[in-house]
């Protein structure tokens, strides 16, 4: 008998595994329409501060007269909230029912939402930012997983970015005029309402990854050490997201526009921003990935380059209404992408939380780390940084892409 046959590799026993988890999954299949649509709803709660957060940053600095470095830290306490929570909750795995944990997450969001409408001008406003943040962040990563687990991920992934970004451009384009008229605190107590409204969610979703019915076509068992880079490279390109999408707002008031005017080209941007994740569903599990994400990322890049030197100027309205499009457009465009490519390097769907992590902590440090490059001279150390995130994170996803491409070729 052949060393093959007296042990059966991972990818032979497949069925078998599959076949118990069928077992397992009861009617709440994670494939399901009511489990996608539960988790794509569950996403867009997880980001209901984030995905605003450029007109949220700027509303800082404008209605709570936060200075810009202080509005980008108070973002920054949120972001490390959430990074904190995606941590926690890869770490914990499977050893909580999903669905326990989901509710605790909920809860937890609402409670640092409605705190943050009542302390607004208060020294306690960061640390209620950060408890919302961290029910909001378990919420990102748990949704994440759930849709990492179905049979489509890109597709799904994207189509859950287009939910978000509908809301995202209509929150964007909005917020201004609420705040001028109302001021923080009903925004947020509306994020605290949506956040509670999730808990009619749970009965649809998984309580562990047994709901899984089938591995991705797609997928290849990846060494760890490569594993590792391509987690680095996640953080690397969310690093350099989370440094551009804080200082977007501001880049544009600094370059002397109006406040609506910023305000309308990033709901332009963000309609854009769906185009991306909808011509990412029509291309999803076409092949081609690869080339995908280079083309996204170095995209990203080349549209925040423009943006670099000084502010202002006769034709500088229409060069950051270009780069903020364009920017949004490839985000959300390679997004599924990467997500997808790098949640295809483990067989048993372990990938994805730790990404998710990842992408939430470069997401958290990139704002704090603006913070700090802010200065006199404006925000010319900013950009360079965000352009060198993407050149960094493009370097490192290529190798682990590369060994998952010619594993699928032998097989």
């Amino acid at each position: 008998m052949t060393d093959r046959a007296a042990a059966p590799s991972g990818q032979d026993r497949l069925p078998e595994r599959l076949e118990v988890n069928r077992r397992d999954a009861g009617p709440h299949d994670v494939n399901s329409a009511g489990a996608v649509a539960s988790a794509i709803f569950l996403g867009t709660v997880g980001v209901l501060s984030f995905i605003i957060q450029p007109g949220e940053v700027q509303g800082f600095v404008t209605t709570l007269g936060m200075s810009d470095a202080r509005a980008n830290d108070v973002v920054g306490v949120e972001m490390m909230g959430v990074a904190l929570a995606t941590i926690l909750v890869a770490l914990a795995g499977e050893r909580i029912d999903w669905r326990r944990l989901t509710a605790a997450a909920l809860c937890v969001g609402a409670a640092g939402d409605l705190a943050s409408a009542f302390l607004t001008h208060d020294g306690a406003f960061a640390a209620a930012r950060f408890v919302a943040g961290l029910g909001h962040g378990a919420i990102i990563s748990l949704s994440f997983t759930f849709v990492g687990l179905t049979r489509r991920p890109d597709r799904n992934i994207a189509l859950y970015l287009v939910a978000l970004l509908g809301y995202g451009a209509i929150g964007l384009w909005a917020l201004p005029t609420v705040l001028a008229r109302f001021g923080f605190a009903p925004v947020f107590v509306a994020f605290a309402a949506v956040t509670a409204l999730g808990l009619a969610t749970i009965i649809r979703l998984p309580r562990s990854s047994r709901g899984r019915e089938a591995i991705s076509p797609t997928a290849a068992q990846l060494p760890l050490a490569w594993i590792a880079v391509a987690l680095a490279g996640v953080l690397a390109y969310n690093l350099a997201q989370g440094i551009a999408w804080a200082n977007l707002s501001l880049i544009g008031a600094a370059g002397h526009l109006a406040d609506q005017r910023v305000a309308d080209d990033l709901f332009l941007s963000q309609v854009l921003a769906v185009a991306g994740a909808l011509l990412s569903v029509a291309l999803a599990g076409r092949g081609g990935r690869g080339w995908i994400v280079a083309g996204g990322v170095i995209g990203g890049g080349a549209f925040i380059a423009p943006l670099i030197g000084p502010a202002g100027g006769a034709a500088f309205g229409t060069l950051f209404l270009v780069s903020v499009c364009g920017f949004n457009f490839m985000w959300n465009f390679v997004l599924p992408f990467i997500l997808g490519s790098v949640g295809d390097f483990d067989l048993g769907g372990r990938v994805m939380g730790p990404a998710i992590a990842m992408q939430m902590i470069g997401l958290g440090l990139g704002p704090i780390l603006s913070g700090q490059l802010v200065g006199p001279g404006g925000f010319l150390t900013v950009e360079i940084a965000c352009v060198a995130g993407f050149a960094i994170s493009l370097a490192l996803l290529a190798g682990p892409m590369i060994v998952h491409a010619r594993i699928l070729a032998r097989r």
